[in-house]
């Protein structure tokens, strides 16, 4: 096998979503462009170790490999939680590379909470700097931030059904990312680096604040109750002050 160093962008962790017929995807990229993949498999180990999906194989396109279809009635008993790991195999270039990843079984997929036209409802110049150019990157790369964010302080968003309390925090990294951009391309333009810089603090804040309401007894019914989501956790030892 040759040292080359393929990427392999997963957004985040992969989300299996229970019971539900799906398929799993990656792109591999190298140099700035598509990797050739001849072929590929994919298996899929639960917490404990052991294999639930073991060696599917799938189609590749344009450095994309896809996984056959998973059976809705192979996960739909299975807890939902994370510690779940993605293996796949890839024949690149006559070699075989083996990429891993995250994996969490969600009880249902999320989507992002904003769109481009909230950017321009807060910041109408938004269009007009970017020469009316697609915002999205800044929206779609905030929400993988915020994805990876929840899964590394381990907030149980894989049982939400619901992004709605992510909005804020959704928007603020938006705008912050955006912002940070403009100033770099505009050198020497302060306003936008200060825009960045209180976005970046709002994000921040709302971040500690989280809260989602969650389907507590997963029977696809809101319950009353509010599990907290934040994403602070406090570690104490001795005496309290």
């Amino acid at each position: 096998m040759s040292d080359t160093l393929y990427s392999a962008r997963f957004q985040g962790p992969t989300l299996i979503e229970r019971g539900k017929d799906q398929t799993v995807s990656v792109a591999i990229e190298i140099n700035g462009g598509a990797a050739t993949i001849t072929s590929g498999v994919f298996t899929l180990y639960k917490p404990g170790g052991l294999e639930l999906v073991s060696g599917v194989a799938g189609t590749v396109a344009a450095g994309v490999f896809t996984s056959a279809t998973i059976g809705a009635a192979l996960t739909s008993s299975e807890a939902l939680s994370q510690g779940w790991l993605v293996k796949i195999d890839l024949v690149i270039g006559g070699a075989t590379y083996t990429f891993y990843n995250d994996a969490v079984m969600a009880a249902a997929r999320l989507y992002g909470a904003i769109g481009q036209t909230d950017l321009i409802n807060r910041h109408s110049e938004a269009l007009s700097l970017s020469s009316g150019a697609n915002l999205q990157q800044y929206v779609s790369e905030a929400w993988r931030d915020i994805v990876i964010s929840l899964y590394t302080d381990g907030i149980p968003f894989w049982k939400w059904r619901t992004p709605s309390a992510l909005r804020a925090v959704h928007l603020s990294r938006s705008l912050e990312l955006m912002f940070l951009d403009y100033a770099t391309l505009m050198q020497g333009n302060d306003r936008y680096l200060q825009l960045a810089s209180k976005y970046r603090q709002d994000y921040e804040a709302e971040y500690t604040q989280l809260r989602s309401t969650i389907d507590v007894g997963e029977s696809n019914q809101l319950d009353s109750d509010k599990t907290s989501g934040s994403s602070v956790i406090m570690l104490q030892t001795g005496r309290r002050r």
